[in-house]
């Protein structure tokens, strides 16, 4: 096994004893912490940031009305812009240092989708009422 393989393997391994043991932060606190991590943790500079087109940017300085589906959103187009639009990269991503790493995956809640027998019984009973 090569360097780079056992050191990525290492990093890997040291993710799943810290997300195991600990309950990482919310989201708002990642992308807070993501936001001071790329402007050399200036509070100045994330509350003056000139990257206007970052979808982060609504969301850096962690307060105000914000909503939880937009910002998991907002840390998906971070995390694949991060990685040149490569959804499989973003998927199988390394960079566990990074404080939106946890959230890379994560699905924001969905409605539950009827199955088709269930809904098809669910109509006939509806047209039975009917008539």
């Amino acid at each position: 096994m090569t360097y780079i393989k056992k050191r990525q393997q290492a990093l890997h391994d040291k993710a799943k004893k810290v997300f195991s043991e600990k309950k990482p932060p919310n989201r708002r606190k990642s992308i807070r912490e993501r936001c001071l991590n790329c402007s050399g943790w200036s509070y100045k500079e994330v509350t003056d940031c000139e990257f206007k087109d970052c979808p982060l940017y609504p969301y850096r300085s962690g307060q105000g009305k914000q909503n939880a589906k937009a910002r998991a959103k907002a840390i998906k187009e971070y995390c694949l812009w991060c990685v040149n639009g490569q959804r499989g990269e973003m998927l199988n991503c390394q960079s566990i240092d990074c404080e939106l790493w946890p959230y890379r995956k994560s699905k924001v809640e969905r409605p539950i989708k009827m199955e088709s027998l269930v809904k098809k019984e669910h109509m006939g009973t509806l047209s039975e009422a009917k008539n």
